[in-house]
């Protein structure tokens, strides 16, 4: 079990990203307007000291997850665009989770701004930071330290108010991504959920097109090998079912994962 600051069920993804250190904002919107079904709104990520990728995902429905990953090595602020939650599936009360994975290095001097538009609707939030702690005692046997979720709180400084991590919230690897996009195609597998692979297939090709970006500079030899088999993937991904990704993808994790 985990624990969690605040009187609320843990959120629904955490069983699925354990292992990754990821962000979550619990959104809360208030309206009384009854006769609309959607509530659009979107999204400023203002990241300062941090250089990598950022995925996120949500859930607008309870039948449907919205994700997409973002670079975030030349721009400060991002605009998430064409957000949306339905409001047959979201009660006033209910909480919207929005979760951020970060992939890459937060620098010593920090900061995160996000903001909120959502028209005449107010909009409130909190932000909760995890970070996996797995003690390896050997190959075969693991400790898992009791973790919790905290609640990130603001800082008043100079320029207003912002939020801060210190040293012990990291960034995941790059290459975890791949991780992450095989937890994603099993997502699929839930009942009732729609379809996602048109989204996945999306996902690989702009992550394969970022990761080549990322490596342009010198990088070891075995690099360049999974480097290629990525752009056999990339080439190949409009004619792959769910099941041939999801089994590219494993192979990979497997083959480099046994090289470490």
């Amino acid at each position: 079990m985990i624990a969690f600051d605040g009187a609320r069920d843990p959120p629904w993804f955490f069983q699925y990203i354990e292992s990754f250190s990821h962000l979550f904002l619990d959104i809360k919107f208030k309206t009384k307007d009854l006769t609309i079904n959607t509530l659009n709104f979107s999204l400023d990520l203002d990241f300062t000291g941090f250089d990598g990728l950022i995925f996120y995902i949500y859930k607008p429905k309870a039948n449907k997850f919205e994700f997409d990953i973002i670079d975030h090595r030349t721009e400060v602020i991002h605009t998430l665009k064409n957000l949306y939650i339905s409001l047959e599936d979201y009660k006033p009360q209910d909480s919207v989770d929005f979760v951020i994975i970060p992939f890459g290095q937060f620098k010593e001097e920090n900061r995160f701004i996000p903001t909120i538009h959502s028209g005449d609707v107010q909009s409130s939030y909190q932000i909760f930071a995890w970070s996996p702690s797995i003690l390896f005692k050997n190959i075969k046997s693991v400790i898992r330290i009791s973790n919790r979720y905290n609640e990130i709180v603001p800082m008043d400084a100079y320029g207003g108010y912002h939020y801060h991590f210190d040293i012990s919230f990291k960034g995941n690897k790059t290459e975890f991504v791949f991780t992450l996009i095989n937890i994603l195609v099993r997502l699929e597998n839930l009942p009732d959920i729609e379809p996602i692979v048109p989204n996945i297939k999306s996902l690989v090709s702009k992550t394969n097109e970022l990761l080549f970006e990322l490596c342009q500079r010198s990088i070891p030899l075995d690099m360049n090998a999974l480097l290629r088999e990525l752009e056999r993937l990339k080439f190949n991904i409009d004619h792959l079912t769910k099941e041939e990704i999801f089994n590219w993808i494993d192979n990979l994790i497997d083959f480099y994962s046994a090289k470490e």
